[in-house]
């Protein structure tokens, strides 16, 4: 009887551990400046603009595909269920020269499209206690 591996999970630097608590806690959210407002990811401890302190705030979850790739392998353990998906470069709403990592649901993968509006959901990442974001293609 074999069971089926989980994936990775997360590890949190010093820097990333605010993101991954937000999404435990069900909030999207990523670093912007005090002091000049830019949006910054991924996180690190000072703002990358003006070396300003940093402190997260919610998005709202709605952005555009900027690129994406399928998956036909695996890309690690625990994914094999889901092939072929779709991972996504998603620029924010509110940042929208940045890009948020993530996998592409609610759609077939052949009908991922750069420009697609998509809306960030938190799911139980499998096999911890991380959540991770998703993003799901259709009206925004």
């Amino acid at each position: 009887m074999s069971t089926k591996p989980n994936p990775p999970q997360p590890e949190p630097s010093l820097d990333s551990a605010p993101y991954w608590e937000s999404l435990k806690q069900g909030t999207f959210a990523i670093q912007r400046c005090t002091a000049c407002h830019q949006w910054q990811f991924p996180m690190l401890g000072a703002c990358r603009h003006c070396g300003g302190t940093l402190a997260l705030q919610p998005l709202s979850g709605k952005g555009t595909i900027y690129s994406f790739i399928v998956n036909h392998r695996a890309a690690a353990p625990g994914f094999e269920d889901l092939l072929p998906y779709a991972v996504a470069l998603v620029s924010p709403d509110e940042a929208p020269k940045l890009h948020i990592p993530g996998r592409i649901v609610g759609i077939a993968h052949e009908d991922v499209a750069i420009g697609q509006r998509v809306t960030a959901e938190i799911v139980d990442h499998p096999g911890g206690e991380w959540k991770v974001p998703v993003f799901r293609a259709g009206p925004t």
